[in-house]
């Protein structure tokens, strides 16, 4: 899967702007504030749906216009080739069309454009809360579970809906309905990520080696609940703390991703650096194991390629990038800090300024 033209209309500071990636690495160099980052976070939009930045998705939208398009020709694995609009106007409204047909959810786009990013941020994965964690994990269950999608947006609705009733804090009848069918959705995510976990988790210790030689990492996966117990079960244990609380305090949605190295959290154990290193080692092999099981290869996205890294973890990251063989867009300031291994490689080199892009 890789991005043959991508074109953007009222993105950010782009007025509009045309661009023909290269087949593998794609180098965007420009000042600070040139909107390097911006063109990466139009690519992450079509794979999401959202930005990466905090803020609004009002922000996205140009001064003085009503409306972004982010507007892509796409190859898929087969080397079949598509089209892809996603357009957002500031009333929220959104547009998706795949072919020319108009799409009804993000589902479709975010399949046909499976983006893994990384920037100095997203160390976030081990040092943020358990939510960053899950996401995680269900971006790898959504790419290759089909029935994943369904249901994990019957749990979230139902979560919503259970939530609302806690509230009341009254015991009814309709309360019985929502517990029934909260346990039978909750168990199928659940199981879902914990299926994609045990097959996962071997092929990414076992890659770990290779970035992280002097340590020993475990990736242990709590559903949310007591693994004794059934998620009925679960709830009607905790059905007093949860009409207490307000909240369902039990479930797939308090699930948590734990990680050690050598026995110990990572976040007491490994330095910023190495940090960083195992964040990007965690979206490399991710993607990997996405197109080991269903021939579908990532687009990466990196800002800032050389961040906290010394010279031999940017070159064990980039190493591990280009053995993908997938379609990299890497920003810097300017060329010159780059690492040897990404300028020497099958490269397009792009310069952006002031919300222009220009192939070198």
């Amino acid at each position: 899967m890789y991005i043959d033209a991508l074109t953007l209309t009222h993105f950010r500071n782009f007025d509009e702007a045309k661009v023909t990636p290269g087949r593998q690495v794609n180098l965007l160099v420009g000042a600070n504030g040139s909107g390097k980052t911006s063109l990466l976070e139009s690519i992450y939009c079509l794979g999401s749906g959202r930005s990466f930045r905090p803020g609004s998705f009002r922000q996205l939208i140009q001064h003085e216009n009503d409306r972004f398009v982010v507007f892509a020709k796409v190859v898929d694995q087969e080397g079949e080739p598509h089209t892809l609009g996603f357009q957002r106007e500031s009333s929220g409204d959104v547009k998706i069309r795949l072919d020319g047909d108009l799409l009804r959810t993000f589902g479709p786009m975010a399949k046909m454009v499976p983006v893994q990013l990384m920037t100095p941020e997203t160390v976030e994965l081990v040092l943020g809360g358990p939510k960053i964690r899950r996401q995680f994990i269900d971006w790898g269950v959504f790419h290759v579970e089909h029935s994943f999608l369904n249901e994990s947006l019957k749990f979230s609705y139902l979560l919503k809906q259970r939530n609302s009733l806690l509230k009341r804090r009254q015991r009814t009848e309709e309360n019985v309905y929502w517990d029934k069918n909260f346990a039978h959705y909750g168990e199928r995510v659940a199981a879902a990520r914990q299926n994609y976990m045990a097959d996962f988790e071997p092929i990414l210790v076992e890659r770990l080696k290779h970035f992280l030689p002097q340590y020993t990492f475990r990736f242990q996966l709590r559903r949310g609940w007591d693994n004794s117990q059934s998620l009925s079960e679960a709830l009607v244990q905790h059905e007093d703390a949860d009409y207490r609380y307000g909240h369902s305090t039990v479930g797939p949605h308090k699930a948590e991703l734990r990680m050690t190295a050598n026995g110990e959290d990572v976040k007491n154990i490994l330095s910023r650096g190495q940090l960083k290193l195992l964040v990007a080692a965690l979206k490399v092999v991710q993607g990997e194991y996405l197109s080991s099981k269903t021939g579908v290869q990532c687009i990466y996205l990196v800002d800032d390629i050389t961040a906290e890294l010394d010279s031999t973890s940017q070159e064990k990251f980039c190493e591990a990038l280009l053995a993908t063989r997938a379609q990299l867009f890497v920003s810097a300031i300017n060329q010159a800090e780059l690492p040897e291994l990404i300028k020497s490689a099958d490269t397009k080199m792009f310069h952006v300024e002031h919300g222009t892009v220009k192939e070198l």
